[in-house]
């Protein structure tokens, strides 16, 4: 075994480790890639389900009149009833 030899081999080697490593990356690379389109994808499908600021403010109002309704109905009745025990 002669000194050419020797590195040729070791060079055969390396290289074939370096392409190892390489691809090691590569299919790394492609399956963050991968993931990282998952994530976009969910994160507009939470961007299109958001509840915005204005959607927020129109529920709230909703919500409000519907409690003084209710509130006043309440009142009313209160007042019926009142009126009854007094009779």
């Amino acid at each position: 075994m002669d000194f050419e030899f020797g590195f040729k081999a070791l060079w055969g080697l390396a290289t074939a480790a370096g392409w190892f490593w390489v691809n090691g990356i590569s299919g790394r690379l492609k399956e963050a890639e991968k993931d990282r389109e998952e994530l976009r994808r969910e994160l507009h499908q939470v961007q299109l389900k958001y509840h915005s600021k204005q959607d927020a403010e129109a529920d709230q109002k909703t919500v409000m009149a519907f409690l003084t309704r209710v509130e006043n109905k309440l009142d009313k009745l209160s007042d019926k009833l009142d009126r009854k025990a007094d009779k």
